[in-house]
């Protein structure tokens, strides 16, 4: 993905707290499941959006998200997924695309950084 989204993300005050891939590939339910078989089939990522968007919205409810940000590997069929995302959740999603570089570029930054802004404002007019 995008290697230094992390440290940019916070350089600009935000913070990811939930990353659906690395954390489905944790296996993080696996103290809940009898054998290997149930493992993998509690595993998220494999199936259709239907299915992960359960567990997302689970998560943004949990952890108290304020937006999501939805990466899209360039060329990908996944990324058609991405008007379902922005549909079915309950907070603002940017969808971001990536493709051989493993760093952000200028233009991704400042949309993420106008995605945070807006966020912040949000956050605020809620007060």
């Amino acid at each position: 993905m995008m290697g230094d989204i992390y440290d940019y993300m916070e350089s600009i005050g935000a913070k990811i707290v939930y990353n659906e891939v690395q954390r489905e590939f944790s296996f993080p339910r696996f103290k809940n499941n009898r054998d290997i078989y149930d493992q993998y089939y509690d595993y998220t990522y494999p199936y259709d959006i239907e299915f992960r968007l359960n567990e997302i919205k689970r998560q943004i409810k949990e952890r108290k998200i304020d937006g999501v940000i939805h990466y899209t590997q360039a060329f990908c069929y996944r990324g058609i997924e991405d008007i379902i995302v922005k549909s079915k959740l309950d907070v603002p999603v940017i969808n971001i695309e990536g493709d051989k570089l493993n760093e952000l570029d200028a233009r991704t930054k400042l949309r993420l950084e106008a995605f945070v802004d807006m966020l912040k404002d949000r956050k605020e007019w809620k007060r």
